[in-house]
Parts: C-alpha cells; structure tokens; sequence
C-alpha cells in the first residue's frame, strides 16, 4: 500500500522485495531527534496517508525518493496541504516513512525505515502525532532487520502493524507482525508456511477483536486473520509473482483485498466464512496492471486504485455486486501512479500518488474523487 523508497543497503536485512508498488521489479524507550524536516523544502516522497474526513487527513513519507535523510509529514486542511515537522531517530543515514493511521481526531501514529550509521541492518520505528507535533519512538525491532509498512487502528490505545523482518541467522525474510496496546510495541505471532519467504503489504481492523493482513508467501497469495485471540493463515494458490497488496475490512463479515499477478489484478472478497475471486477490470492495452488499495465504506461501496507499467493510473468501484472501471479523467494536474486511497462516503475519497513511478521524475499529488471526477491538488 505503499511506496519503500530506494535507501542506502537495502539489499541488507528486509531485502528489495518490500515496495507494495513493487518499484524495483516494476522500472518501500522513544530516541531523541536528530533532525526536523524544514519548514520550506523541496516536494516531499510522500508514501503513506490516513484521513479522517474529508477536510483532514496526514500524510508521511521522505524528503526525497532516493536516500532519503529526513522524514516528512503533510497535512490537509481542506483548502490546502501543509508541511508538518518530523523528527527522525539519531544516529541513522537514511530514513523513510511507509504507513500512518489516525484513530482519534489529536492522535496519529506511523511507521518508520531506519537505517544505522552503525550496527546492525534496518530497522523499524514509530512516530507519535499529538494533535501538535510529531514525536519519535521505537517500535519492536526483533531479528537483524525488520520493517512495518502498514498500520491500522481500531482504537487510539490498539494498532495493529505489519511487514517483514530477518530472524537472527537467517537470509531470507518472514512476515511481521507487531501490536501498540498504547505504551509499547510487541511483536505477535505470524503463522506463515515453512521453507519461504513472507511478507505482508496492508492490514485493516474493522474492531479490536478483528483484522486482515495480507501480503505474499513467496508461492502465492498469504492472507492473516486476527480472531482476538491469535492470527490464523490462509495461503491461497497462485503463481509467484502473485500478490496482494491492499485490503479494506469494513465488517467482520466483509473485507477486500487486491493486488496483481504480473498480468492482470487480483481482487478477493471475504464474506465472513471464505474468500473468493472476483473479477476487477483493468484498461485494455495495459502492461501489468497491479491495483495498490482499496477503501471500502461498507460492504456495498468500495474504491480500489492502481496503475499500470505505461505509466497510466486506473480504479475500480464496487457496487456491492461487481467491480466496475472507473474513468481517472483529472483537473488540476497530472497521475501517473497511485499509492493509496482512504474513502469517507460513496461519493468522497482521497487517493495519494505522484506523477510517475520513477525516481527522476517523482513529485508527490493527492486527487479528489466526488463520485463523479477527480481533481489532482498537488502536495507541498
């Protein structure tokens, strides 16, 4: 769901696969503050957004899509996107954001990529948002190398948090998956199949007792349930290059996920008992078309966003019956790629992506979607 920008080593611990857009196979106690993002900078690598309505939402990412050395946070007001202060974890060389919820109107929390100027490989860490200003922390940080890429929060004091990391002694990576109770962070156990590599992309809580993760098991397609008391896997048959990469939970009865397979989108429905396959249209004459997320809210109205290799941005809606492919026609500027989408009512949604995929031409945009077109407003 989103973007891992290109840092230095990382080929180290977590491994090149972690970008939710893939972008390497398609061309991601509290310590003191090392360094603040300007006031007045250049475009921000923005790669993750959470918005509570539609005149307020927070997004995180980096100064720049390419080693990045400092993080950045954004926020929408309504009218206009405005740099927030962010402080990064002392003692690294290159950092990044990845995913941010914001379960309470004065309270946010996302999830950080560190990388050491010493010791072992990257690690994953936590930023706090009071209402005010921006704190950092750590979160649990288990094996050589770990790192979180999604967060959801059903409560203020309960987030749930996914994503990889290399168990001590180990060269491959495994799923990750780690719990805020509102004090400390602690890592959970993640049942994936044995002999592979894991990973998962997204999560989403529609309560405190309920949560889909998804991601891939190296083979296939890996899907995580949170029942309350503990995560059970369903591994689903596919090909290796087939991933999931969003998911929106909103009921226990009813969740979505999506992603690609290298040819075509993948599109799953969960109806409380089984997930099935349901069928979501791409652009004809596309490349590789993956969808990145998927918003739902309720079982009837969903958004789901993505691109493909041209660049060209596509997405899809869900009527409560089918996918059917929305027309991305934008005022105000220009999207080659989507990262994120966060939707307040059937007519209402945020989508979070920039101009191109590539690094030499990335510059961060957010698009508006009444139900009827999209308007691209551009970040700072």
């Amino acid at each position: 769901m989103t973007l891992a920008l290109a840092v230095a080593g990382a080929a180290v611990g977590v491994g090149a696969a972690v970008s939710p857009a893939n972008a390497v196979s398609r061309a991601n106690a509290a310590s003191p503050a090392s360094a603040v993002t300007p006031a007045a900078a250049a475009p921000a690598a923005l790669s993750g957004m959470a918005c509570r309505t539609v005149s307020d939402c927070m997004a995180v990412g980096a100064n720049t899509p390419t080693m990045p050395t400092a993080l950045a946070a954004e926020r929408w007001n309504g009218t206009k996107w405005s740099r927030v202060a962010m402080p990064h974890p002392a003692g690294t060389v290159n950092v990044t954001e990845a995913g941010v919820a914001c379960p309470a109107a004065r309270e946010c929390v996302a999830l950080g990529l560190a990388y050491p100027a010493k010791g072992p490989g990257p690690y994953a860490f936590a930023e706090y948002w009071d209402g005010t200003r921006w704190a950092d922390g750590k979160a649990a940080t288990p094996g050589s190398a770990s790192e979180l890429t999604a967060i959801s929060c059903p409560t203020a004091a309960s987030c749930y948090a996914v994503g990889q990391y290399t168990p001590k002694g180990k060269t491959t990576f495994t799923a990750l998956i780690e719990h805020w109770n509102g004090k400390a962070w602690a890592q959970q156990a993640a049942p994936v199949p044995r002999g592979t590599f894991s990973q998962l992309n997204d999560v989403s809580c529609s309560q405190a007792s309920f949560c889909v993760a998804v991601g891939t098991d190296g083979s296939g397609l890996l899907i995580e349930r949170w029942t309350g008391t503990g995560w059970t896997e369903t591994a689903r048959s596919g090909s290796a290059v087939a991933e999931l990469w969003g998911v929106s939970c909103p009921a226990t009865t009813s969740c979505y996920a999506v992603g690609g397979s290298g040819t075509a989108t993948l599109a799953l429905r969960w109806n409380g008992k089984t997930w099935s396959p349901v069928a979501a249209p791409a652009p004809a004459g596309g490349s590789a078309p993956l969808l990145q997320s998927v918003s739902c809210v309720s079982a009837a109205r969903c958004l789901a966003v993505g691109d493909e290799l041209t660049p060209k941005v596509f997405a899809d809606q869900w009527n409560g019956k089918a996918w059917k492919l929305l027309s991305v026609t934008t005022t105000g500027g220009h999207l080659g790629y989507f990262q994120e989408v966060s939707c307040l009512g059937a007519a209402s949604c945020v989508a979070l992506g920039s101009i191109s995929p590539i690094s030499a031409a990335w510059r961060s945009e957010s698009a508006f979607w009444n139900g009827k077109s999209w308007k691209v407003v551009p970040t700072v």
